[in-house]
């Protein structure tokens, strides 16, 4: 008994290297792996591990100097261009994979809320000696962490393949002759924008599950009510797009305005949910 209880010991120390743990201490105790509410919606999940942020922060850095640089050599850009055939055929399949990630995030966040009522254990949640947002930030973070490999796939194909088509897109809209320093500095504000919204979007679609879950008693109302909400903003972020604006003002809604209305939404999203939650 003893020895078989050494070897079970043993295979935990194996399967739990220092390394997850110390990864985890980075991150707010709400977000953590060890926290038990993370933890009980993780289930076999547990292993997956973060993106290497450092080999994405170095990417777009590389990527940052390349636009800075073209300013002084501009057939840097004619250099890269041929890779725009690359971007066009990975991109999308990259796009697929995060659209299905975002829906398993709502999905199992929604779920989540929706069974604590059917359980009929929502009030231990409303109990137990942890700030009820606190919670529904665990929640989130096990949704998240459940798709977090694929989330860091999307990542490092955002990082890589983005620019050609970015160059593209913003020629046309700021011309490169015409507004060269604005034109670059819209490359570089794009692609950070594009990667902060993968790391914003999945979060704040967990959060409209979150609500969903604490304003209604089944499943598929609340992941339809997560789908519909999280399509209209799409709908609205893209369709921005389409109006006639000025350089400066085109800048700030593809690059800023995609940034700021995910915190916005998903902070909203929270406290409504507590509030509902405490309402009953």
């Amino acid at each position: 008994m003893v020895q078989h209880v050494l070897v079970d010991k043993a295979a935990i120390r194996v399967v739990t290297p220092p390394e997850i743990n110390n990864m985890d201490q980075q991150l707010p105790e709400w977000a953590r792996r060890s926290n038990p509410i993370v933890r009980r919606h993780l289930g076999a999940y547990w292993k997956t591990l973060l993106p290497d942020f450092s080999f994405i922060v170095r990417l777009f850095l590389v990527q940052a100097v390349f636009v800075i640089a073209s300013y002084v050599a501009p057939m840097l850009f004619t250099i890269l261009m041929p890779t725009v055939t690359v971007s066009l055929v990975l991109l999308p399949g990259a796009l697929i994979l995060y659209l299905h990630s975002l829906f398993m995030i709502g999905t199992l966040s929604a779920t989540s809320m929706v069974d604590e009522r059917r359980k009929e254990t929502l009030p231990l949640m409303l109990i137990i000696p942890r700030p009820l947002l606190h919670v529904l930030y665990s929640k989130v973070s096990a949704a998240v962490w459940r798709q977090i490999e694929n989330v860091g796939l999307v990542w490092i194909a955002v990082v890589l393949f983005s620019m050609p088509l970015l160059i593209i897109q913003y020629d046309v809209l700021i011309s490169m002759d015409d507004n060269p320093v604005l034109m670059r500095a819209g490359l570089i504000l794009a692609l950070l924008s594009a990667l902060m919204r993968v790391l914003l979007e999945p979060i704040m679609i967990g959060a409209l599950g979150v609500l969903m879950g604490a304003t209604m008693w089944a499943r598929v109302p609340a992941v339809v009510g997560t789908g519909m909400i999280a399509g209209a903003y799409f709908f609205g972020v893209n369709l921005l797009r389409l109006l006639p604006l000025d350089p400066v003002m085109r800048l700030f809604v593809d690059t800023v305005l995609p940034v700021i209305l995910p915190i916005v939404i998903t902070m909203g999203a929270f406290r409504l949910a507590a509030w509902a939650l405490r309402q009953d």
